[in-house]
């Protein structure tokens, strides 16, 4: 039976209000505990500063009580794959009741607006049932996976980690960032009220450094699962302690325009609200697009009229600003022309998070430009847009990012044309009317194969 949270709790501080006293502890074998070590961790809202929750700062001795916990959890109902479908559909049931709460809490934590708040719970739990009427046979020996998980789009990046984990009868251990550590927390109070056994899911807070390298150094795990950068990946790459990875790469994402596309506005709205989402380590990043050179001025104009509307998501700190900005310039000064934005927001002196970036629209050329080279080469941040201009469909895949395999092409344009050969995890053809209808979660971060 799903214990639902009151009808009176609405999106925003009195939700925040009454989840407030889970939010300051780890979720552990079905109780919310106090770390080891009393430390904590103020959480702001990147979009005034404002503290909007306070949570854990923990230790190994915490990991190691989750892993155990969970370990435990591995027995009883969750080893039955019918008792386990049964209860992982309850929680999707439980999830639907709530996705204007679950909305609401990755709004106020992300500072995405309400509305991509929405569209990224809703696509998500879409995309999450459907994988579920897929099935997936159970792993072979069921043991404890860990999950690191990014800031982007925190709901969509928690439940879209432990997910291919649960599924296959494993139990689970999520590492959330500060930068962005509520949603988890509530997916696991969720999942508690939903019927899920103690231990299943557990989540404990605190920074890289010690709660995410001690999961990476734990050689116990049947998996680990890593959303994060560059950094955060190569050191889970270079752990070697015999645990399998799935370390999915963000920035793979582009849409790709061929030499007659239709309802050019309607496609610029759509990659302008991704771009606004802000979200470059996220599932539904979109820092590429590759227009062909017959169309390109007027798919670059529509898509610098549509985003000079925009007010992107806030950068969750100054550093991540600083380092969305470098790129900006390193960029520009490999050659690439700025069509939109590119320029620093003033610092409003009153806030310690929210930084803003405007919506960059970057020029690259041709993909042999340097800048080409450079926008591929680097990890994308901010809300910021790589355009390349391409003659030739075979011109296409030295373009792309080697992350391209863990993401989506959304191709367009193309009507009696050969649509070139892509190696991405999942390819979305024809006009999109509805920006939802054409979002998809690539196979890799549900943890299938292409």
């Amino acid at each position: 039976m799903c214990t639902a949270l009151s009808t009176d709790d609405a999106i925003g501080s009195s939700l925040l209000d009454v989840l407030q006293e889970r939010f300051t502890r780890n979720l552990i074998g079905g109780s919310w505990r106090f770390p080891a070590a009393p430390y904590d961790f103020e959480i702001r809202s990147p979009v005034d500063s404002e503290v909007i929750a306070v949570v854990p700062l923990s230790s190994r001795f915490d990991v190691a009580a989750a892993i155990s916990a969970a370990r435990a959890a591995s027995a009883g109902p969750w080893s039955a794959p019918a008792e386990r479908a049964d209860l992982l559909r309850a929680l999707l049931d439980h999830l639907d009741r709530l996705r204007t709460e679950i909305a609401g809490l990755q709004s106020a934590e992300s500072g995405l607006s309400p509305a991509d708040s929405r569209l990224v719970v809703d696509v998500t739990l879409r995309e999450i049932r459907q994988d579920l009427a897929r099935g997936a046979a159970p792993a072979e020996r069921p043991g404890v996976v860990g999950h690191i998980l990014s800031w982007g789009a925190p709901f969509a990046e928690a439940l879209t980690s432990v997910w291919p984990a649960l599924l296959r009868g494993h139990t689970v251990v999520v590492k959330p960032s500060l930068r962005a550590p509520l949603s988890a927390a509530f997916l696991g109070l969720l999942a508690e009220q939903a019927g899920l056994p103690a231990g299943v899911v557990n989540v404990v807070q605190g920074t890289g450094p010690d709660v995410g390298a001690e999961l990476i150094r734990r050689r116990d795990l049947a998996g680990l699962g890593v959303r994060g950068n560059v950094r955060t990946t190569t050191a889970a790459a270079r752990a070697r302690t015999g645990v399998p990875l799935q370390l999915v790469r963000a920035g793979g994402n582009v849409c790709l325009v061929g030499p007659e596309p239709t309802g050019v506005a309607t496609l610029a709205g759509h990659v302008a609200r991704l771009v606004g989402m802000n979200s470059a380590g996220g599932v539904f990043a979109l820092p590429l697009v590759v227009v062909s050179a017959d169309v390109a001025a007027s798919v670059v104009r529509a898509l610098v009229e549509r985003l000079a509307g925009v007010r992107a998501a806030p950068l969750p700190s100054d550093a991540v600003r600083a380092r969305c900005l470098a790129r900006i310039e390193a960029l520009v000064g490999a050659g690439a022309r700025v069509r939109l934005g590119g320029a620093r927001v003033p610092d409003d002196v009153e806030h310690r998070m929210g930084w803003r970036v405007p919506p960059t629209v970057l020029d690259l050329g041709d993909p042999r430009s340097a800048a080409a080279v450079l926008h591929r080469d680097t990890e994308p941040i901010g809300p910021v847009l790589g355009v390349l201009t391409v003659t030739d469909a075979a011109e296409i895949a030295a373009a792309l990012p080697p992350s391209c395999a863990d993401g989506v092409a959304w191709v367009h344009g193309f009507a009696g044309h050969r649509v070139p050969d892509l190696p991405h995890g999942r390819i979305v053809t024809g006009p999109a009317a509805d920006l939802a209808g054409a979002l998809t979660i690539p196979p890799s971060w549900l943890g299938r194969a292409r």
